[in-house]
């Protein structure tokens, strides 16, 4: 019996893969019937980053970075206000924070950017974060520093 299927590629399933861990932190941090928790999107955070980078796909043609592109938060964005929330909310090197920091950082080079205080991701795990952790995490300082007289 054959049928008229096509077998399905690595590049196919990896796409796959990707999207479903995506699709998991979007509803987790977007919608009221997601199934994890703070912690939990930190690890997802992480593995979704650490997919990304065994990637030789990360050129500006590549159709992963459509995914989410009509969501709340396309994957761009969150990788983007992930860092920087990350950057502001870890505790050490030995946290599960430090961990998704370092894994967005192989794949998200900030250069001379900052803090994009209006990101959908950034706010949503701002927000989880206060309410998991029961303090406010720490808010970019965007003053300039004064010089000394």
């Amino acid at each position: 019996m054959t049928t008229n299927t096509e077998p399905r590629t690595t590049e196919s399933c990896k796409m796959k893969n990707i999207n479903r861990i995506y699709n998991i932190i979007n509803r987790s941090l977007f919608y009221t019937d997601g199934n994890l928790n703070y912690d939990r999107i930190t690890k997802a955070i992480t593995l979704i980053a650490n997919e990304i980078r065994r990637e030789d796909w990360l050129g500006f043609d590549s159709d992963y970075w459509t995914i989410g592109e009509f969501e709340a938060c396309p994957l761009t964005e969150l990788i983007v206000g992930a860092y920087w929330h990350y950057v502001e909310c870890h505790s050490g090197q030995d946290s599960a924070e430090y961990a998704a920091l370092s894994a967005l950082g192989r794949i998200f080079n900030p250069g001379m950017s900052c803090c994009e205080q209006d990101n959908e991701a950034y706010l949503a795990l701002n927000s989880f974060y206060a309410s998991t952790k029961s303090t406010e995490p720490r808010t970019t300082n965007t003053e300039p520093l004064n010089p000394v007289k």
